[in-house]
């Protein structure tokens, strides 16, 4: 519970919510923020084609029979 004084958490236990609700006379909505703001990723930079498997050789070996 202190560390709800000193920082921001990145997560809270439904029991302390509901203590916290509880003391204050508050719905969870009164202390939860949500930053509904999008998000902008970085722009990927193009991936490189993978080389396709080549077909085995006359001298490799083959699988044995089923």
């Amino acid at each position: 519970m202190s560390a709800l004084f000193t920082k921001e958490p990145s997560q809270v236990k439904m029991a302390t919510l509901a203590a916290l609700c509880t003391a204050l006379e508050c719905t969870p909505n009164d202390l939860i923020e949500v930053d509904t703001a999008p998000v902008e990723r970085p722009i990927a930079s193009p991936r490189p084609v993978a080389d396709l498997p080549q077909a085995a050789s006359a001298r490799s070996r083959s699988m044995p029979p089923l």
